[in-house]
């Protein structure tokens, strides 16, 4: 276990063992202030050398599960260090040397950025129970390496987000135990305005049954302060909520933010971002607000103050609701993860639809999601997935050449889609609400069956398999040109050859004579609007589909992969070729295979 270095200690309320001095009040703010700075470290790249987007590929980490540096058995901020060449080697000199040759980079996926999971100190493994914002958990490392990670993650091209709780924090927050303290004086005071307290003989729904917009159903806890004094806890009593109608709180939480993006952060991913005024869609207890509207203030302060110290800051909320309340958020100057294309969504425009051979929902449904949330906000990204830590992985919905097909539709969208770390390789959990969370957040397979540097699976888990399904982890699926990760570094080095794909101005092209089971559109890019790319998959598994000529007059280039192996025409990655304008009466691709039209 790695020995804690809180470079905030002298800033704890409680368990620091630290009184500022009373009779020198100006020495002690000073003191206070130096305290709470990251340590001293070599100078971090600019953001800007990374660029102003953040449309691109980002890769989730679960920062429990995915690579032990030092054999404790819980994945560490060290370790996701050491992986880095395998989410992004295009700054090492193996990459070069293979591009040199002419040949393409299998060696890694590619991404452009990541988000970690909470890794502040934290009472459980899942870390969403924060008792320190200002903190790394000694599990997963220090400040000290943090910041180490945020530089290499710069030097390799990546940016870097983490989870930010800010619905509740931890019943341990020295904030909630100075808070309690007051409630139980008599005097609430400054920290009992950071939680939603309420008085009388019960709490105003005790323990009640509730259901949400989807007909779950979920209990409203209410935790006991004192005798007459209860505190609100929306998920349990062991993270009581916050009050953002505290004006004391937000000042808190801009130097949470100021602390972090100082240290050369990329932004933030929000946890929970309908709840801190509704509770699952409910209206806060006899109050008579909106909350929705509640929360979109707050989260339009939050978005203001983040923009203030970099304009460039990526703030992705989450959201779990219906599509319409999802792009509403986005008025927030946010972004949100849309849950409407993600394989737990089995019908409609969902990722697993369209590649279960609908690609003209999924089409349509991808186009007017972009179109709906940019009329909130004109800089919004779409930011599709598959899974989370908080679903049943996408393996379990999806067969073999589904997968392939869902990351080509999910990948080659505009925006900046988000693969679940394992995903890439077919990680398995186990499903339904029988299993608890920690099965869909199990260890990393780097190899089977030796899987050195894999942490080992949370206490919590009660699922025996730790290996993809076929038996094979990162290191195995390198080696197969057949398998899904080396589809996956596929899809990639494809989207590389035309970054601007990420945040090109999307046309549908979902109209006749288009076949129903081919996913056509066309992105333009927005810095020259001469230049365009005709994206096209067929999602049906089996027959041919046929692109009419009409659709492709403008063609000059045209790359094309496929996720069965032997088609004909097709050799090694696809198929690749230079095409005179107007010379292709129409186009014959194959089942389950994408191509791309080059329009310039």
């Amino acid at each position: 276990m790695k020995r804690k270095e809180s470079f905030c200690s002298m800033a704890k309320t409680t368990g620091s063992g630290f009184a500022l001095p009373r009779i020198f009040p100006v020495l002690a703010v000073f003191l206070l202030a130096l305290s709470c700075r990251m340590p001293p470290a070599e100078p971090l790249l600019s953001l800007s050398a990374l660029g102003q987007r953040n449309e691109g590929t980002w890769y989730q980490i679960f920062s429990y599960s995915f690579s032990d540096s030092n054999g404790d058995g819980i994945g560490d901020l060290n370790g996701i260090a050491r992986k880095l060449d395998y989410l992004n080697d295009t700054n090492t000199a193996g990459h070069r040397a293979r591009l040199a040759a002419g040949e393409e980079c299998n060696e890694s996926l590619h991404i452009d950025g990541i988000w970690l999971t909470p890794i502040m100190p934290s009472p459980s493994y899942h870390k969403y129970d924060t008792k320190d914002y200002m903190d790394i958990d000694p599990a997963f490392g220090t400040l000290a390496d943090f910041q180490n990670l945020v530089r290499k993650c710069h030097e390799h091209g990546i940016k870097i987000i983490i989870d930010l709780v800010m619905n509740h924090s931890s019943e341990q927050h020295p904030w909630f135990q100075k808070a309690l303290e007051e409630v139980r004086s008599g005097h609430p005071g400054r920290y009992a305005s950071y939680y939603n307290f309420y008085y009388g003989a019960t709490p105003p729904e005790n323990y009640k049954f509730k259901w949400d917009e989807f007909g779950n159903s979920y209990y409203k806890w209410w935790g006991r302060a004192a005798e007459n004094a209860w505190f609100e806890g929306s998920f349990w009593t062991g993270m009581p909520d916050l009050n953002w109608d505290s004006q004391a709180l937000r000042e808190e939480f801009e130097k949470v933010v100021r602390f972090w993006l100082d240290a050369g952060l990329d932004g933030f991913r929000l946890d929970a971002t309908s709840w801190p005024y509704n509770y699952r869609g409910m209206e806060r207890v006899n109050e008579g607000i909106n909350g929705e509207e509640k929360n979109i203030e707050l989260w339009t302060w939050f978005a203001e103050t983040c923009k203030k110290i970099n304009p460039d800051v990526f703030l992705i909320g989450e959201c779990w609701e219906g599509e319409d309340t999802i792009a509403n958020y986005y008025r927030s100057g946010m972004n949100y993860f849309a849950f409407q294309f993600s394989t737990q969504n089995g019908g409609g425009g969902s990722i697993r639809w369209g590649a279960q051979g609908h690609g003209h929902d999924y089409v349509n449904a991808l186009y007017y999601w972009d179109r709906k949330i940019r009329i909130r906000y004109p800089g919004a990204v779409s930011v599709p997935f598959l899974s989370n830590h908080d679903q049943d992985r996408s393996a379990h919905f999806l067969m073999d050449d589904e997968r392939k097909m869902a990351a080509a539709l999910m990948l080659l969208a505009p925006g900046a889609p988000f693969i679940y770390y394992g995903e890439e390789i077919g990680l398995t959990s186990g499903a339904g609400f029988e299993y608890p969370d920690s099965n869909r957040r199990g260890p990393m397979c780097w190899s089977w069956p030796n899987n050195s540097g894999a942490p080992s699976p949370p206490s919590e888990w009660n699922w025996n398999a730790l290996a993809p399904q076929n038996g094979q982890g990162v290191a195995q699926q390198l080696q197969d040109e057949n398998s899904l990760l080396r589809y996956y570094i596929r899809v990639g080095n494809l989207k590389k050859k035309y970054p601007w794909l990420a945040w090109g101005i999307m046309e549908s092209l979902n109209t006749a004579p288009t076949p129903a089971e081919v996913a056509a559109f066309r992105l333009i890019n927005p810095g020259d609007n001469t230049k365009s790319i005709i994206v096209a998959h067929n999602t049906h598994y089996s027959d041919d589909k046929i692109i009419p000529g009409n659709v492709l007059t403008r063609v000059t280039h045209y790359d094309g992969f496929s996720v069965r192996t032997g088609i004909s025409g097709w050799s090694g990655d696809g198929i690749s070729k230079d095409v005179t304008p107007g010379s292709l009466p129409s186009f014959t691709i194959p089942g389950y295979s994408t191509v791309l039209f080059r329009e310039y």
